[in-house]
C-alpha cells in the first residue's frame, strides 16, 4: 500500500502507527452503529485485515484518503453484520439498518472530533487526563475525589489546568462545544 506515494508494508512501523491511530476511531464508529463494544472491535479489526488483504498494492494520495476508505469498510461491514443479525432472528432487515449516508457522516465527523479530544487529552498529565475523562463519563467532582481519593479542590485545580491545556491546544470554542457534546458518549 502506498499513502502520500511512500510504500508501506503491512508488518512495518509504518502500518503499526497508523492502526494505532486510526484503529479505536473505526472501534467507536462501529461500536455505536452496532451498540456493542466488543461487536465494533471484531469489525474495526476485519476492516483492517480487507485493507491488508484486498489493497496491498493501493495507492492513497494520504492518510485521510486511508482512512475514508476504512471508515466506509467499516460502515459495510456493519450492515452486513445488521442483515446477518436480523436473519438470524428472523424479522425484518430494515427494522435495524439505520445507517443513512446523513446518519454515518455525522457518526464520522464525531468520531474525528473525538479523535481530536482524544489526542489532546493524551497529552495531560495523567492525573489531569483521569480527572478529565471522569468528567467526560459524567462524574461530580465529589465523585472524582472520592474515586481518586484526593480532596474536592484538588480535582477543582486539576480540572481547571487540564481545561485550559486543552484549551491551549483545541482553542476555547472548540473546548467548549467538545466537553458539552460529548460528555454523555464517554
Amino acid at each position: 500500500m502506498k499513502v502520500s506515494g511512500i510504500t508501506i508494508s503491512y508488518n512495518s512501523p509504518a502500518f503499526k502507527s497508523i492502526f494505532e491511530r486510526l484503529f479505536p476511531a473505526m472501534c467507536m464508529l462501529a461500536s455505536r452503529i452496532l451498540k456493542s463494544e466488543e461487536k465494533g472491535e471484531d469489525i474495526a479489526q476485519e476492516a483492517f485485515v480487507k485493507l491488508w488483504q484486498q489493497k496491498q498494492d493501493e495507492e492513497f494520495t494520504d492518510e485521510n484518503a486511508l482512512q475514508a476508505y476504512l471508515y466506509v469498510l467499516v460502515k459495510n461491514a456493519c450492515i452486513s453484520h445488521l442483515r446477518k443479525e436480523k436473519n438470524i432472528k428472523n424479522t425484518s432487515i430494515e427494522e435495524g439498518l439505520t445507517v443513512s449516508d446523513e446518519a454515518f457522516l455525522h457518526e464520522v465527523l464525531r468520531e474525528e472530533t473525538y479523535q481530536l479530544l482524544y489526542d489532546e487529552i493524551k497529552k495531560l498529565s495523567p492525573q489531569a487526563e483521569l480527572v478529565v475523562r471522569l468528567t467526560l463519563k459524567g462524574y461530580t467532582n465529589q465523585e472524582i475525589a472520592n474515586e481518586l481519593s484526593v480532596s474536592i479542590n484538588t480535582v477543582k485545580t486539576v480540572k481547571k489546568r487540564a481545561y485550559k491545556a486543552l484549551r491551549e491546544g483545541l482553542g476555547s470554542q472548540f473546548v467548549t462545544i467538545l466537553l458539552t457534546s460529548f460528555i454523555q458518549f464517554f
